[in-house]
């Protein structure tokens, strides 16, 4: 393995060209390093951007070892101290310097300590993995320590992937030549389709982010139910996608109750109540939500929906005394706009919960 500068920040910047793993992806590093507490932290990109391949891509590059042999900065830019130009991230009080190999494959990052030098530790010292591409951060689903090769006294608070960065932090350890870390990266493509089964076992009705989030309905019907709150405005108006689950935590705060309308009959509770395979989270879909479920699940067979025609209560609130529903009809015209209605919130009618994800 080709040796690397020991560094302390690592970027990646990754332009992701599928969902199968790192192969196909761009890499660029920018490397940081610190020494000591009171050394100079120097900070250097090497290299242009290079194409991920099998079994790994090597930094730095055959090319540029033999430009650092001959006194080039090969991967690395130059930075100037006392007037004098560096090739390297070391610090300048450093010498020999520190060298550490680093291999990025399609499902793991290693670093090899072999030829780190005399020094044992170093004061300062994190891997940063940063993704550019806005969709990989979605396509990273773990990042976890090979402890098979890994001698390094790594734990698992030390690898983490927040957002789009992967960090390793190594501040503190000790390391020696024979001193190696290898993290094996779930680069597969974890992203939800419509139709798919949901995190909680629901359908997939609407998705974003490449399917990393979405929106997923309850896998059943409950049992028919009153909107409730007749005679009260719960200012439950949100009417379009993401907008279910302000309109249910509304309806709920307004704690509505009339004669012959106690709150448990209200369907926004009995909704936020509903539990499956341990999600609790559930709410009552909106006008928008609930139109997405017929023309992305029920018109295409999915969704155990019955054929019959069923009309289902929406979160959107119309007045004090009625509220919109979705009417549920059959047809075998998959672009069949569905149709809306608005219905007395005293009228029992079909229910399905809904989460997000």
């Amino acid at each position: 393995m080709k040796k690397l500068l020991l560094t302390s920040l690592l970027f990646i910047s990754l332009n992701q060209s599928c969902n199968a793993g790192l192969v196909g992806a761009e890499v660029v590093f920018k490397t940081k390093y610190q020494a000591d507490t009171g050394g100079q932290a120097n900070t250097t990109t090497l290299g242009v951007p290079r194409a991920i391949v099998e079994p790994g891509v090597e930094f730095p590059s055959d090319k540029s070892l033999a430009a650092i042999a001959d006194g080039k900065p090969g991967d690395s830019v130059s930075y100037q101290h006392n007037h004098e130009n560096y090739y390297s991230v070391i610090d300048v009080d450093m010498y020999p310097m520190i060298i550490v190999g680093v291999n990025v494959g399609n499902d793991f990052i290693q670093f090899d300590y072999t030829d780190s030098g005399k020094f044992s530790h170093a004061f300062q010292n994190t891997y940063i993995f940063e993704f550019s591409n806005d969709s990989l951060p979605v396509d990273i689903t773990s990042a976890t320590i090979d402890r098979s090769v890994t001698t390094l006294p790594l734990t698992d608070g030390n690898v983490k992937f927040v957002g789009n960065q992967l960090s390793i932090n190594v501040q503190g350890l000790s390391f020696n030549s024979g001193s190696f870390i290898r993290i094996n990266v779930d680069a597969g493509d974890p992203g939800y389709a419509i139709g798919d089964t949901g995190p909680a076992g629901g359908w997939v009705f609407y998705v974003t982010d490449g399917g990393a989030h979405g929106l997923e309905v309850a896998p059943r019907n409950l049992q028919k139910y009153t909107w409730g709150c007749s005679d009260t405005k719960t200012g439950a108006n949100g009417v379009e996608i993401n907008t279910g689950k302000q309109n249910t935590r509304a309806i709920i705060h307004t704690q509505c109750k009339h004669p012959g309308q106690v709150n448990d009959r209200v369907a926004a509770k009995l909704v936020s109540s509903y539990e499956h395979n341990g999600y609790n989270d559930w709410f009552l879909p909106s006008k928008d939500e609930l139109n997405l479920i017929y023309s992305n699940l029920y018109l295409h067979d999915l969704g155990y929906f019955p054929r019959q025609f069923e009309s289902y209560w929406s979160s959107t609130e119309w007045s004090d005394t009625s509220a919109y529903v979705t009417h549920f009809t059959y047809t075998s015209d998959k672009e069949y706009v569905p149709h809306n209605g608005v219905v007395y919130k005293d009228i029992a009618l079909s229910i399905r919960p809904i989460r997000s994800f």
